[in-house]
């Protein structure tokens, strides 16, 4: 009767452990399933920033590349337009010649000069003909001259609208990637904005501002740079006045603004010229080393595909992606700080 008894109460007791156990499967804690629910979609939402930023920055720099290579052409059109004309006045006093030695009679130069196709034709007979008076001969040679001077022209110009026609195919395909990241972003945040914005904005504000950035090791020590400019403190009080204004792709300001927008808007107000592109700004200066940051410095992100402005302090404002505001945040946070320019 014992043993029965102990045999039931053991069986019990089982059931209860197996019965708690699948409960503690079955039921989900709710509040964890949300916040592994925001970290998953964090992460898929810095991953697609950071490919944003990038195709962004690159966007920026083929735009540069298309007005760079617009300016030329006009250029280069404005040149052959004035070849042109100088070409038809050489023509013209050409061609007056030539009626000239035909009223004259002289056949034997004209059909010199009907002959010549090319400079070393020209030049072949001449040398073999000396009845060409020399004044005739620089006629025809200023001729060709200008002809092979326009055929240039022409040449580097239709080469010129080849290289912009590649241009602006590149440059629509990656305002297509872009369009596709911004998708990507939104449906990543789709009903959890808030909540993951949230999560990235305390993330960056819980960062130490002593903690500082683990860059790659530089190939070669960064010497001391020169002082800050004069203009540095004005340059970082423009930046402060654009907190708070949305981030926008190609954005330049003055209401929204991408990263290097914002960087080039705030040096423009002190008559500091820099391109739209944190690849090209990242050339521009002289480098400074983490130590050696001072206000206005501009200090770059996994591999020069973001910038920011430092303002002292360990923190430094930047345009951080879309979705988000012009904002102020701790350097420390950043985990792929690349290097620093100080623009002089």
């Amino acid at each position: 009767m014992i043993r029965r008894t102990a045999a039931v109460v053991l069986c019990m007791l089982m059931t209860a452990a197996f019965i708690m156990m699948t409960c503690g499967v079955i039921v989900a804690d709710p509040v964890q399933e949300k916040q592994e629910e925001l970290e998953r979609i964090k992460n898929e939402v810095q991953s697609i920033d950071a490919q944003l930023e990038a195709v962004t920055e690159q966007y920026n720099m083929t735009n540069l590349r298309v007005e760079q290579t617009r300016a030329s052409i006009a250029a280069t059109e404005q040149e052959m337009a004035s070849l042109t004309s100088t070409l038809q006045q050489r023509k013209d006093i050409l061609g007056k010649r030539i009626r000239e030695l035909y009223k004259s009679g002289n056949a034997d130069v004209l059909e010199v000069i009907t002959e010549c196709r090319t400079m070393d034709d020209l030049m072949v007979n001449v040398d073999s003909i000396t009845r060409i008076s020399g004044n005739d001969v620089s006629i025809i040679i200023s001729v060709v001259a200008a002809r092979e001077d326009v055929e240039a022209a022409k040449g580097s110009l239709e080469a010129q609208k080849a290289e912009l026609d590649a241009a602006v195919a590149d440059l629509e395909r990656q305002q297509n990637q872009i369009e596709g990241e911004l998708q990507r972003r939104r449906n990543a945040m789709a009903g959890v904005e808030a909540e993951v914005n949230a999560l990235l904005a305390q993330e960056e504000a819980n960062a130490p501002p002593s903690a500082g950035p683990s860059p790659r090791p530089p190939s070669r020590p960064i010497p001391p740079p020169p002082d800050p400019p004069p203009y540095a403190p004005e340059v970082v009080r423009v930046a402060y006045a654009q907190i708070g204004k949305p981030y926008r792709y190609a954005g330049s300001g003055p209401d929204v603004f991408d990263c290097s927008g914002l960087v080039m808007y705030c040096y423009a107000q002190v008559g500091i010229s820099l391109p739209h592109s944190s690849y090209m700004q990242a050339r521009l200066g002289v480098p400074v080393s983490y130590a050696n940051l001072a206000p206005g410095d501009l200090v770059f992100f996994h591999g020069n595909g973001h910038v920011g402005m430092y303002v002292g302090g360990g923190q430094y404002i930047h345009a951080p992606h879309t979705g988000a505001y012009v904002r102020v945040n701790n350097l420390g946070a950043r985990r792929d700080f690349c290097g620093a320019r100080r623009i002089i």
